[in-house]
C-alpha cells in the first residue's frame, strides 16, 4: 500500500498526531509510531472510521473505508490504556485479554514473577491491574513534568494558550519535534468525537 497519513488520538497524553506511513498491519503501524517516539506501550487500538479494534500485531489495518460518500485509506485510531475499557464495564473476559495484552506488550511478565511470585496468567486481575498502573505512572514522567502537562491542558481549555502552542510544548515534554508533526489530520475534532461515539 502506498504511504497516506494516519490520525493517531491518545487518551493517555490527550494529543493528536498524525503520522505517515505504508503500515499494513498493527505491527508495521506501531514501528511506525516508535519511529516517532509515540507511546503505544499497553494501549488499546480502536480505529474510528470501520469502528473495529485490531487485537493482534498481525491484525490488518482496515482498507477503503467508506467515509462521507467516499473511500479513503487515511485511517484515525483511538490509543486508551486498557483499565478504561475495564471500568466501563468491559465483560470479564475481555478484562482479562486487555490486560494480558497490556502485561505483555509492556514487558512486565518477569515484574509479575518478581511480585507475585508466579506467572501472569495465574494472577488475579486486580494484581495485573496494579502492575500496568504502576509501570504506567514511572513511564508518565516526573511531578514537575505531570503538572506542566496539566497546565497546558487547562490553559488551552479556557483559551489562555492557543492549540499549536500547546501542541508544541507537549511535543518538547515527549522528545519529539513539530516539524515531523507538521501534516495536520484531514478529520476535524468533530469528525473524531462522531468516529469514537461506539466507544460510549
Amino acid at each position: 500500500m502506498e504511504a497516506r497519513n494516519i490520525t493517531i488520538v491518545s487518551t493517555q497524553n490527550q494529543n493528536k498526531y498524525v503520522v505517515n506511513t505504508d503500515a499494513t498491519t498493527l505491527r508495521e503501524l506501531k514501528a511506525a509510531l516508535a519511529a516517532q517516539n509515540i507511546n503505544y506501550s499497553g494501549m488499546t487500538f480502536y480505529e474510528g472510521l470501520s469502528h473495529t479494534e485490531l487485537l493482534t500485531d498481525d491484525a490488518i489495518l482496515p482498507h477503503d473505508v467508506p467515509y462521507k460518500g467516499s473511500v479513503t485509506n487515511e485511517l484515525v485510531f483511538m490509543l486508551t490504556v486498557p483499565n478504561k475499557k475495564i471500568r466501563s464495564g468491559a465483560n470479564l473476559s475481555e478484562a482479562r485479554e486487555a490486560l494480558y495484552t497490556a502485561i505483555e506488550e509492556m514487558g512486565l511478565k518477569d515484574t509479575c514473577v518478581a511480585t507475585y511470585g508466579k506467572n501472569f496468567t495465574q494472577c488475579k486481575n486486580s494484581e495485573l491491574m496494579a502492575l500496568v498502573e504502576q509501570a504506567q505512572a514511572e513511564n508518565a514522567g516526573s511531578p514537575v513534568e505531570l503538572a506542566l502537562r496539566k497546565l497546558v491542558d487547562i490553559l488551552e481549555e479556557d483559551n489562555t494558550l492557543i492549540m499549536e502552542d500547546a501542541d508544541e510544548i507537549r511535543a518538547i515534554l515527549d522528545g519529539t519535534d513539530m516539524e515531523s508533526r507538521e501534516t495536520k489530520s484531514p478529520y476535524s475534532d468533530k469528525d473524531l468525537d462522531e468516529m469514537f461515539e461506539f466507544l460510549g
